[in-house]
């Protein structure tokens, strides 16, 4: 199961609730159902899905049977989860973002660095946070392709980059 979004907070009084996506184009997140929510492992399908809107960065939508906002809260601040399975299928050279984490981090030079233990957005460029269990430490680094990042091997969860400021 991989994280695709969040049921946020409620959203007025007739049970709209807020959604935030996590897929790259923020509207995709409606092409892939069925979601499971994290904490109670209900099932939302496309067609229990009244209506959606665009709500600043996100969307509100309005679920069957939540019609008002105790309701709402009930379900409020979970993830939402689909099977990798639901995702399309890549072309060669293509990854997803959950591909990447947990991969080993090697400079050009072999020597290991870390483990990605998240990829974070600064909206210029994505940034891989390694996790250097020799040193006991997390660095950030930037994931710019050819310029840092020379290669990925997603089969061996294997990254090697252009960083030799690493000590």
């Amino acid at each position: 199961m991989i994280i695709i979004g969040k049921i946020g907070k409620p959203y007025g009084i007739l049970g709209w609730i807020h959604l935030i996506s996590f897929t790259e184009i923020k509207k995709n997140i409606f092409y892939y159902f069925p979601w499971r929510l994290s904490k109670n492992n209900l099932i939302i399908n496309k067609n229990d899905i009244i209506i959606y809107k665009k709500y600043i960065n996100n969307f509100i939508i309005k679920l069957k049977k939540i019609d008002n906002r105790n309701q709402a809260f009930n379900i409020s601040q979970q993830k939402i989860l689909i099977k990798n399975t639901q995702l399309p299928k890549l072309k060669n050279k293509e990854y997803y973002w959950h591909d990447i984490l947990f991969c080993n981090v090697f400079n050009t030079k072999g020597k290991k660095i870390g483990l990605v233990i998240s990829i974070l957005d600064n909206k210029i460029y994505n940034i891989l946070l390694v996790l250097c269990k020799k040193k006991n430490k997390t660095i950030y680094i930037p994931f710019i392709k050819k310029k840092i990042i020379k290669k990925i091997n997603i089969k061996k969860k294997i990254i090697i980059v252009e960083w030799f400021n690493y000590k």
